[in-house]
């Protein structure tokens, strides 16, 4: 009985909010405020003092505002239209055909010189050829490639030492 009088006195409105936050933990400003409105009160509660007692009360926490319209369920697994644009980077195989090549010759997409310098890059370029010497082999009768290959290679060997 004393709590239906004391709802029935000219409640505040920090005791207000803090019953209604009491009773639903989850409630968010609008909801508060449509209950302060509901209830035929007069004048308006403020958000800020909403998120204040939510604060004090130990409720603080990242509560969206919940949408008014529920969506039908035909709606629900329907993907929205595509509009164009995506997000992030683009991929780099998208790119124009003249705009991976920078200003000095070489190709954006290409090994940057690497630490250590020409003789690293040799090194790289001696094991592309031996990969490139075993596909040449695997296909088989290419005895002219592969002899070029080895060639090449060799050069590069006595370019190194």
């Amino acid at each position: 009985m004393a709590t239906a009088v004391a709802r029935n006195r000219n409640q505040g409105k920090t005791a207000f909010v803090r019953e209604v936050l009491k009773n639903n933990p989850y409630a968010n400003a609008q909801d508060v405020i449509d209950q302060w409105q509901a209830e035929g009160h007069e004048g308006s509660i403020s958000g800020t003092l909403v998120n204040k007692q939510r604060s004090l009360m130990g409720l603080a926490g990242n509560l969206r505002g919940r949408r008014r319209r529920r969506r039908s369920a035909s709606a629900t697994g329907e993907k929205r239209p595509y509009t164009g644009k995506k997000r992030g980077r683009k991929p780099k195989s998208t790119t124009a055909a003249g705009a991976g090549i920078g200003s000095n010759g070489r190709s954006a997409n290409g090994s940057r010189a690497r630490v250590g310098g020409r003789h690293n890059q040799l090194v790289a370029l001696e094991a592309d050829l031996d990969h490139l010497l075993f596909k040449v082999m695997n296909l088989g009768e290419l005895p002219e490639i592969e002899a070029s290959l080895r060639k090449t290679r060799r050069l590069l060997y006595d370019a190194l030492t």
